[in-house]
């Protein structure tokens, strides 16, 4: 099935019917493509087909990498309430190496340095979480999407 996701084009056709035009260009049928991707959904090998959006090519500018200290017994809540903010794209729960008590990791993207400060307060009020440090990004070097391709 992975010769399927090899396939799969990182254009994804903006059309009806986009596994169509895919399987047209490939060869095979529709239903062999959309078929396979479902195989890998149930084996858990893909949890879903989605739209990257690129933040900054879509004025959002500003971003803030977030650490959250929580308690163990609120982490599993606390993961869930942040990740649900729109703003939020990344929410993470980590190890604190034993050198700090930072658990939970969210990437905020913004219009504006302000409207990421917002972000901040509001999950702040929304979670409870009063103890936090924030990192702003000054450069980024790269930002790639895992591929198949490179295997």
């Amino acid at each position: 099935m992975d010769h399927i996701l090899r396939r799969i084009p990182h254009d994804f056709p903006l059309s009806e019917r986009p596994y169509k035009e895919i399987a047209d260009r490939i060869g095979v049928n529709e239903e062999d493509i959309v078929g396979g991707l479902e195989s890998l959904k149930r084996t858990g090998t893909v949890r879903r087909v989605a739209a990257a959006l690129y933040h900054r090519r879509a004025s959002y500018t500003h971003n803030v990498m977030v650490v959250w200290k929580v308690e163990e017994q609120d982490i599993e809540r606390v993961g869930e309430t942040m990740a649900s903010f729109s703003e939020v794209s990344h929410c993470y729960e980590r190890d604190t190496g034993g050198f700090w008590d930072y658990t939970i990791y969210t990437m905020i993207h913004g219009k504006s340095m302000e409207n990421c400060m917002d972000v901040i307060k509001r999950i702040s009020e929304s979670t409870g979480v009063k103890d936090y440090e924030f990192f702003l990004s000054k450069r980024e070097f790269k930002k790639t999407s895992l591929s198949v391709e490179n295997e």
